[in-house]
């Protein structure tokens, strides 16, 4: 209770002093505000470019691993060719199925260059082929009809699933049942896909496809859309391969065995690129930490000089109360009484403009989420650390003139 009444007491003393100069309280924490204000908007800032990497990273699945083909110059596709043919094959997909014992489930994509005949003036479907394991392996999920079966593919059946947007631009005519004209070819539409969330293309080796602009054809359907290219495409080279891998735990280990695999089958030649998202994911994680410690440490810098302020504004209130420093002492104040007093009035500064600095800093990152595209992020951590490293900031710089205040000697404090 004793030690109750000594906090208020020093609280009511720091108070009546800093009010009596309000304007001069005021101008001394400016520098903490937007030192706090700061550090909220940029880790606000950091956590929502993370938020959105992990976001993309996260879509094209921790437990998938993707091989995807690489154009090779021309002087290098010559001899990859002599030796077997360049990029990503079937052979690749037989080879991983038989040597990784962790691979649950797998899918081929190969993109189709050819035109579809609609009413698409803002965007240009893609148009791909792939195997029924594809819809799966990627959780792709349908608003209406139904998938690819095996039974589609056996029987060259010339049907298609598409994107949201292309349904959309097709209007009545995109609805399951109707025809698309492909190339030279109609296909049934069999499926429309969900609405996939996409903000923005995202470039990378692999990146999350825009499935909202895309056609999906039955594996195999290349190969009389373009009859031209013969058996190099159909079922033999492909665009991309996803390997499905049973546990999260396992991908590690999956992946090395399939990186492994890969350069046996394709003698060293750089015609592939393997990329794991999760390790994407794990390297994501921790760039973005570094980067946070980075803005936060930037951020400090602002807090800093607010400390400093305050410090130069309680030296120069320490000058300018020397008589009632002395009147204190003279009544029987002790060095510690006015060293805490000092320290409370520096302490109250500080957290004042954090408070203060908190509020506009939530304040300015609901005007930027207004106001720009950019996906920002509160979180606890944004708001309880400014607050108490400015807490910390009025302690450490009001340290000195509290010291000072208390190494005053009362005698010459009365005289002024």
């Amino acid at each position: 209770m004793v030690n109750l009444f000594k906090i208020a007491s020093y609280l009511k003393i720091s108070l009546l002093s800093l009010s009596a100069g309000r304007l001069r309280s005021f101008l001394s924490i400016i520098g903490v505000v937007f030192g706090v204000m700061a550090v909220i908007v940029i880790i606000a800032v950091g956590e929502g470019a993370k938020a959105e990497a992990l976001r993309q990273i996260e879509k094209l699945g921790t437990t998938n691993i993707y091989i995807k083909s690489v154009e090779l110059a021309e002087d290098k596709k010559q001899h990859a060719m002599r030796m077997r043919p360049p990029g990503v094959t079937s052979d690749d997909l037989a080879r991983i199925r038989t040597g990784c014992p962790h691979v649950s489930a797998a899918a081929a994509v190969v993109e189709i260059p050819v035109s579809v005949i609609g009413a698409f003036k803002e965007i240009t479907p893609q148009i791909v082929s792939c195997t029924p394991s594809y819809a799966d392996v990627i959780d792709l999920r349908l608003q209406s009809g139904r998938f690819f079966t095996g039974s589609d593919i056996t029987g060259h059946y010339q049907v298609c699933v598409i994107g949201d947007h292309v349904y959309e631009k097709l209007g009545s005519g995109g609805g399951v049942g109707n025809r698309l004209r492909i190339g030279d070819h109609l296909f049934k539409i069999v499926g429309v896909l969900e609405r996939y969330d996409i903000k923005s293309p995202k470039t990378g080796a692999v990146s999350a496809r825009n499935y909202n602009e895309m056609i999906l054809l039955p594996e195999g359907s290349e190969t009389w859309l373009l009859p031209s290219t013969g058996s190099e495409s159909a079922g033999n080279t492909l665009s991309e391969l996803i390997i499905g891998i049973d546990t999260v735990s396992h991908v590690p280990e999956a992946s090395g065995i399939i990186k492994k695999i890969m350069a046996m089958n394709h003698k060293n030649i750089a015609d592939y690129q393997v990329v794991t998202p999760l390790e994407l994911l794990q390297q994501s994680k921790k760039t973005n930490e570094l980067f946070n410690l980075l803005l936060f440490g930037i951020a400090s810098v602002s807090l800093l000089v607010g400390g400093i302020g305050i410090m130069n504004i309680m030296l120069a209130t320490v000058s300018e109360r020397r008589r009632e420093i002395g009147i204190r002492r003279a009544v029987g104040a002790k060095q510690k009484h006015i060293l805490v007093q000092f320290l409370t009035e520096a302490s109250l500064l500080t957290f004042t403009g954090g408070i203060i600095g908190i509020g506009a800093g939530l304040i300015a990152v609901f005007v930027l989420k207004l106001a720009s595209p950019w996906e920002l992020v509160i979180t606890a951590q944004a708001i309880i650390l400014p607050l108490i490293i400015s807490s910390l900031t009025g302690i450490f710089f009001g340290s000195f003139p509290a010291w000072k205040a208390a190494q005053l000697d009362p005698i010459q404090a009365l005289r002024g």
